[in-house]
C-alpha cells in the first residue's frame, strides 16, 4: 500500500514529546489500524518524567499500548503467517484467526513475550508495542507480523465501547494479579503448602486507591469471589465518584492525604485508620489487599491491613520500586501473609476480560477521564494530567 500520513505524539526523551505527522508504510505481512482511542498507562507518565532505558534506546518512538482501533488495511501475505510465536509458540494459527477483515475492531496484547508452561517470561521478549515498535498515540498504527503471529490481535464485538476497549489491557493486568495471588488452602500429607490462586473465596478485599485501575480491581474482586469489597480513598468527592461508578455496595473509607507529614505522624494516622477498619471488620481486616497507588505509604498501609487470623495476600499493583520506610513485615516473615509485585498481563488475561465484557458480566463504562484529549491537546498536559484521578484517553480523530 502507499504510505499514509498520521498525526502522532512522538517521544524523543524525558519531557520531550512532540506532535508530528509521521509516514506509515505497511508491508505485505502487516495490518494497518485506525486508532479510535488510546488510554494513558501509568508507565507512559513515568517515561515522560524519567525516561526508560528500553524506550529511550528506540526513540524517537510513539508510545501508547492501551488502545482500540479499526482495521483499514490487510496485507496480502497476512493469511500465510501460520507459524505461532510467543503465546502461540508451537501452534498453527487458524484460518479463522488470520482472516482479518477491514472494519473489524481490535485491541492488542502489547508484550510479545516468550512463554513457559503458559506463563509469560520477562527476559528477552520478542518485541514490545510502544517500547520497541510504534504504539497507539497516533491516528494510524502499523500492526507487525510479530503481533499477529503471537495471537496478540484481539477482536472486539460492537457491544464493547471504545472507552472499554482502551481499558481491556489495564483490566487484564489487574485480573492477572488476582490470578497469581497465592492463598494457602492447607497442607498435604508431607507438609507441603497447597495454594489456590485468586482472591479468597467468600473473603474480604480492600483496594487502596480510587483511580480507574482501583475501581476495576473492585469489580473484579466481586466477580472472582470476594464477598465484601472496600476501597480507601482521599476525599468525599472520590467516595462519590466510586459510588457513582460502582454502586453503593462497595464500602468506601475516606483517609485524607498525609504525604507531606513526618513519618511518626504518618504512622499515627495509619494506626488510627487500621483500628477503625479493625472495628468495622470484627477484628479480621482483609484477606486480599491491593495497593493500586504508586506511593510507599500505600504499600506500608497494605502490610498493616492483612487479616491477622488468616493467610492474607497483598498485591502491589502501584509498584515496588520505592523504599518503604518503617514497614512491618512480620506476617510475611512468619509465612502468615504474602506480598506480590503485580503488573503486566498475558494474552489469556485479555481474552478473559473481553469475554466478561461481551457477556455483560463486566462493564468499564465511565472509568476514564471526562475530559476528551485530542491532538489539539498539548502533549505535556496529556502525559502529566491528574485531573479527576481517572485515566486520560487520547481520541486521535477529535
Amino acid at each position: 500500500m502507499d504510505k499514509i500520513k498520521s498525526l502522532s505524539y512522538v517521544y524523543y526523551k524525558p519531557g520531550d514529546v512532540r506532535i508530528e505527522e509521521k509516514e506509515i508504510s505497511c508491508g505485505p505481512a502487516d495490518l494497518l489500524v485506525k486508532v479510535h482511542a488510546s488510554a494513558r498507562c501509568g508507565t507512559d507518565k513515568t517515561i515522560f518524567y524519567k525516561g526508560h532505558y528500553k524506550v529511550d534506546s528506540n526513540a524517537p518512538i510513539i508510545l501508547g499500548h492501551e488502545l482500540v482501533g479499526e482495521i483499514v488495511h490487510v496485507g496480502e501475505k497476512v493469511k500465510t503467517l501460520t507459524e505461532g510465536i510467543g503465546y502461540k509458540e508451537g501452534q498453527k494459527l487458524s484460518k479463522e484467526y488470520l482472516n482479518f477483515k477491514i472494519g473489524e475492531r481490535v485491541t492488542f496484547q502489547s508484550r510479545i513475550a516468550r512463554y513457559q508452561n503458559g506463563l509469560l517470561l520477562l527476559d528477552n521478549p520478542i518485541t514490545i508495542l510502544s517500547f520497541y515498535i510504534d504504539g497507539g498515540y497516533s491516528q494510524y498504527m502499523k500492526v507487525t507480523k510479530e503481533l499477529i503471529q503471537s495471537g496478540s490481535v484481539l477482536r472486539l464485538s460492537d457491544s464493547v465501547s471504545d472507552e472499554e476497549g482502551a481499558l481491556i489491557e489495564p483490566a487484564a493486568c489487574a485480573l492477572e494479579s488476582i490470578f497469581s495471588t497465592p492463598h494457602p488452602a492447607g497442607v498435604d500429607r508431607n507438609g507441603y503448602h497447597v495454594f489456590r490462586s485468586g482472591v479468597r473465596q467468600g473473603g474480604s478485599a480492600c483496594i487502596i486507591g480510587s483511580g480507574s485501575v482501583s475501581m476495576i480491581y473492585a469489580l473484579l474482586c466481586k466477580i472472582e469471589g470476594s464477598s465484601r469489597v472496600s476501597m480507601i480513598v482521599r476525599s468525599q468527592a472520590k467516595k462519590d465518584e466510586v459510588h457513582r461508578a460502582l454502586g453503593k455496595d462497595i464500602n468506601v473509607i475516606i483517609s485524607p492525604s498525609y504525604d507531606d507529614r513526618p513519618i511518626e505522624e504518618k504512622l499515627e494516622i495509619e494506626g488510627k485508620l487500621v483500628e477503625k477498619l479493625r472495628d468495622m471488620t470484627n477484628g479480621e481486616l482483609f484477606d486480599d489487599v491491593i495497593s493500586a497507588c504508586p506511593g510507599a505509604d500505600a504499600q506500608r498501609l497494605m502490610l498493616r491491613l492483612y487479616n491477622p487470623n488468616g493467610y492474607a495476600v497483598g498485591a502491589c499493583f502501584g509498584g515496588t520500586h520505592t523504599l518503604v520506610d518503617r514497614a512491618n513485615i512480620d506476617a510475611n516473615h512468619y509465612c502468615a501473609a504474602k506480598t506480590v509485585g503485580s503488573s503486566g498481563c498475558s494474552n489469556k488475561g485479555m481474552e478473559r476480560i473481553i469475554a466478561l465484557l461481551e457477556s455483560k458480566k463486566l462493564s468499564l463504562k465511565g472509568f476514564t477521564s471526562l475530559k476528551r484529549y485530542t491532538f489539539e491537546t498539548n502533549p505535556k498536559e496529556f502525559f502529566t494530567t491528574t485531573e479527576g484521578g481517572l485515566k486520560p484517553v487520547l481520541y486521535p480523530w477529535g
